[in-house]
């Protein structure tokens, strides 16, 4: 069999260490070799993280297609929906869709069109990565000392929302209520979100965050069916 080379174009360094942990080893049992790398956010001073704007990440994506033009080489995103920059495309007809699952098809589709790519299927995490970390948030206060009674006033927060439906509000997107409830998680993200997630494992994952576990069924399908995208 041969292999399929991906490159994950990421916001930060906690998710290219999510993807390191949880998705290469997950997707190299189907002879897909991950290649994460962090949007680059300063070309001269080779600056990575964080998604300024539009024009930062097509430029990074369009670098990285010229670069590789293999016939098994595919292309995905991982980015936040929370703070998406206005010059993103699709934003407009976006904010015209009442819920929130269409809201960031459309933005995905319009991503996909913009770079023009068919070797390129973007994914947008609902609403940021801290999402991920609500399937269970016992794996957090088990690395963030002092913390258990905070996230458990958070757990009950949140209680009866899907980990996809925390919001992207200015002060109730999913890293601001754990900043919030556990302000030292702020300068410990890096360190702790990522590997919070590895413990909680992909099954969990998967099961409580549908539109991330379509994005994983997608990659896992590049294994038998590169043609598949």
């Amino acid at each position: 069999m041969s292999w399929v080379r991906l490159y994950i174009v990421v916001e930060g360094q906690s998710e290219r260490e999510f993807v390191d942990l949880l998705l290469k080893p997950h997707l190299a049992h189907r002879a897909i070799d991950v290649r994460p790398r962090v949007v680059q956010t300063n070309r001269k001073l080779n600056k990575r993280g964080g998604l300024l704007n539009f024009a930062v990440l097509r430029r990074d994506l369009e670098c990285l297609m010229r670069e590789d033009h293999s016939p098994e080489v595919r292309f995905t995103t991982m980015i936040d929906l929370y703070g998406l920059p206005a010059s993103f495309p699709g934003r407009d007809d976006a904010a015209r869709q009442a819920l929130r699952a269409d809201r960031v098809t459309t933005l995905e589709a319009a991503l996909q069109a913009a770079l023009g790519d068919s070797r390129f299927s973007p994914y947008i995490q609902v609403h940021e990565f801290e999402a991920l970390l609500y399937c269970d948030l016992v794996t957090l206060h088990q690395r963030i000392d002092g913390a258990k009674a905070a996230l458990l006033a958070l757990t009950k927060e949140v209680e009866g929302m899907a980990p996809e439906d925390i919001n992207d509000g200015a002060t109730t997107a999913p890293s601001k209520r754990l900043i919030k409830h556990v302000p030292s998680y702020e300068k410990l993200k890096v360190r702790v979100g990522a590997h919070a997630a590895a413990a909680i494992g992909l099954p969990t994952l998967r099961a409580k965050c549908p539109h991330f576990d379509d994005w994983v069924t997608g990659l896992e399908r590049l294994g038998a069916e590169p043609s598949a995208w």
